[in-house]
């Protein structure tokens, strides 16, 4: 009956008549996939029939006619994705008679899109050579193709890619994962070919699946749905992934403990994600978004490196994303608020991680800046060799776009710019090789006389068709009209872009975040005494005394920290007693990730935690004990052990071991205040406070045990002059003074 069928439609001369022919025999396909065995549906006949529809419909593609759509659509649904559906939804796919002919099926889609590929470029006299893998250059060809109509074959090139991708993903299903990272090359040479198309990152997401808790997945639906032409299936897609987040927080929420840093950071951010997609209460946001940073830190203090950097690329563009739903135009709710505030929290967070990790790695002996600079080697050898150092730092390409978007947004967000953010990020462009040095190595890849970048890298590639970046990505050459870049130029070009955002915040009017000194090529806070700041911000010193971990000059630093900013009181040294550092581990954590304080861990509580770790159930020493081997051991200017010369006599009766204890700390208290000459704050629980105040026993929780401070000791400490806060309520008061720029006194 078939073949009767292909013998009685002739090849007719015109588009019309070839669109009624592939259509009638697309109806005897639907016909045979609704009567048919699967198995059927590959035998000779059938697949003849196919064949046959595929040629008709290719007809009216080449040449182009005003039926190329619907022959486009035809091979696809007809010819190929009707059969593979049905084998799927089956699951005869995965084994018995069906698995050969299904791949087999596969093959030839493959095989025929990767042919038609070179067609559609023929025929539009397209160049495609380093976009797509199967390439030709066309463009030279005698005759010329209007521009209207070179759009109409680069959107059918668009959709051809997207068909290679959506059966690389099927046959990975038969053929192995590797198949995965094919679909995704197609995908995302899609998406070079149509940036506004939103279509290719909805398939991106549904290959990702539940990778990363699903934030992989969610960042590719939101980047469709932010797209100019979005996918109307993205958004369901989206909310799927985010009701799955909502029934998993709960258990995280309840026992945060247990989960590891990264799994909590990742959760935590995606429930931030939908939260921030309707009308929330700003103290709820508030919350998460102060939780974050310190999840962020927390990862990276157990793992260098604990996500790909493409990955953070991705959680920092959907920060963006989310503020520019909440600062769109007509948008009536607290968002406006709050969202911003997450994109400073979360580039304030990676910029300390990173300046961190910079000053480790520059202070290193083993490497060979350091070599460098001891024998006197010439300076743009010493650059080089600086940047080759600092490129082994992933987590600049978010910083790159963080930057680029405040640079863009400026005037929507300038009141949560505070000095300290601007200061901080001095503090990192003073890390890097000078400019001058920079441009050498990126030569035309970056305008110094107009601060612009030129070339694109590819974070810009990866965030091409981004609304507020648009401005920037005009001006942009996107492959393949760009130049060869080596990874030392791309991070060269990315070290003068975030230079750049410097320079752009020193030429803010009325009141700029930074200053520049075009000699030394320098930032600084104007938060800072340009004396103070000079030694600080000063790049041969600072190298030298990070070589050196820094900490002789310790307090010399801290001193400066406190007194610089006429506002600020906070303490140069914190120190947490036994039961705050089990109790509120997580909160020391988030204290040593600001970098205003140096925490000091007395003697006495090492050895208290020594003792409780032996109780089974005191899993809280055993927790605090990791955390600081771990740190003690990787050096850190913000946490440190108390020298054994760092105590003062307390000329106080010990009745008890606990009274004998606490003099012991509050004897490191005495010596840090008379050698600083400062504040220095004990660190106690914030239940222990609130007993004292309304002159209770606090009594500890049922699975720790140690002893809480009582209310007589800490008058005690007062009494000699040292501060004593409750943990939680010490960092909420920093965080707070520090949204708005500057650090409340003390009562």
């Amino acid at each position: 009956m078939v073949e009767q069928v292909i013998n009685k439609v002739r090849e007719p001369p015109n588009p019309k008549k070839i669109y009624r022919a592939a259509l009638e025999l697309s109806h005897q396909c639907d016909n045979v996939l609704k009567s048919a065995q699967i198995l059927e549906l590959f035998s000779p006949d059938n697949a003849a029939m196919r064949d046959k529809l595929r040629t008709y419909a290719e007809r009216l593609i080449i040449p182009p006619s005003q039926f190329s759509r619907k022959g486009e659509d035809l091979i696809w649904k007809k010819a190929f994705y009707d059969v593979i559906t049905s084998c799927r939804a089956t699951k005869a796919h995965l084994s018995g008679p069906v698995k050969l002919p299904y791949r087999a099926h596969l093959m030839s889609a493959v095989g025929y899109y990767q042919h038609l590929l070179l067609k559609l470029q023929q025929q539009y006299h397209l160049n495609l050579c380093g976009v797509v893998d199967f390439a030709h250059d066309f463009s030279s060809l005698e005759t010329q193709v209007p521009e209207s109509i070179m759009e109409e074959g680069i959107s059918a090139v668009h959709r051809c890619l997207l068909y290679l991708g959506d059966l690389a993903r099927y046959q990975a299903e038969t053929e192995g994962t590797n198949y995965k990272s094919i679909s995704a090359r197609f995908y995302h040479q899609a998406l070079l070919i149509c940036p506004n198309e939103g279509r290719p990152h909805n398939q991106l997401g549904t290959l990702a699946g539940s990778n990363y808790e699903g934030l992989e997945a969610a960042y590719h639906y939101m980047k469709c749905l932010a797209s100019k032409v979005p996918f109307p299936g993205a958004g369901d897609n989206l909310k799927g992934i985010f009701n799955k987040t909502v029934a998993v927080s709960k258990d995280v929420m309840c026992s945060p403990e247990s989960y590891p840093a990264t799994r909590r950071f990742l959760i935590c951010f995606l429930l931030l994600a939908d939260k921030l997609s309707g009308p929330v209460s700003m103290s709820e946001v508030d919350q998460l978004v102060r939780g974050l940073g310190g999840d962020f830190t927390d990862c990276y203090t157990d793992n260098r490196q604990p996500f790909p950097p493409a990955l953070v690329l991705k959680i920092a563009t959907m920060a963006i994303m989310l503020a520019e739903n909440a600062l769109a135009p007509g948008v009536d709710t607290v968002q406006p608020k709050l969202i911003p505030a997450l994109v400073i929290e979360l580039m304030t967070t990676i910029l300390t991680v990173t300046i961190q990790q910079l000053g480790e790695k520059l202070s290193s002996p083993d490497n060979q800046f350091q070599s460098l600079q001891i024998s006197g080697g010439v300076e743009e050898e010493r650059s080089v060799v600086m940047l080759h150092v600092i490129s082994s730092q992933s987590l600049l390409l978010p910083l790159k776009i963080l930057g680029d978007w405040i640079k863009a947004r400026h005037q929507l967000i300038a009141q949560d710019l505070t000095g300290t953010f601007w200061a901080q990020f001095g503090d990192l462009l003073n890390l890097f090789p000078h400019t001058r040095d920079l441009e050498r190595i990126v030569k035309d890849g970056f305008s110094q006389s107009q601060q612009q970048q030129k070339i694109a890298l590819p974070e810009d590639v990866a965030l091409r068709g981004l609304a507020p970046l648009s401005a920037l990505h005009n001006q942009l050459e996107f492959p393949p009209m760009s130049s060869d870049l080596t990874l030392l130029d791309e991070f060269a070009l990315r070290l003068l872009c975030l230079k750049s955002v410097g320079q752009f915040a020193a030429q803010l009017r009325p009141r700029p975040g930074l200053q520049y000194d075009l000699n030394s090529d320098l930032y600084s806070s104007l938060l800072a005494k340009p004396q103070v700041r000079s030694m600080v911000t000063d790049r041969e010193r600072t190298m030298k005394a990070m070589a050196h971990r820094r900490l002789q000059s310790e307090i010399k630093g801290l001193e400066y920290s406190v007194s610089a900013n006429q506002y600020d009181s906070l303490s140069p040294f914190l120190v947490p007693v036994t039961s705050t550092v089990c109790l509120h581990l997580r909160t020391v954590k988030l204290l040593v990730a600001t970098q205003r304080s140096v925490i000091i861990i007395p003697k006495q509580v090492i050895q208290d935690l020594d003792n409780l770790k032996k109780s089974r159930e005191n899993h809280y020493a055993r927790d605090a004990i990791k955390y600081f081997e771990s740190m003690f051991k990787n050096g850190n200017w913000w946490l440190r052990g108390q020298g054994d010369q760092e105590f003062l006599p307390v000329k106080e009766p010990a009745p008890s071991p606990e009274m004998a204890g606490f003099l012991s700390v509050l004897s490191c208290c005495l010596y840090l205040a008379n050698k600083s000459q400062g504040i220095v704050t004990l660190l106690v629980p914030d239940d222990a406070v609130s007993a004292a105040k309304n002159h209770k026993n606090c009594n500890p929780p049922n699975n720790y045990t140690g002893n809480l401070p009582s209310g007589e000791l800490m008058e005690l400490a007062k009494r000699y002059g040292i501060r004593v806060e409750g943990a939680l309520e010490f960092y909420s008061k920093w965080t707070m003074s520090n949204r708005h720029g500057k650090i409340g006194r003390g009562k």
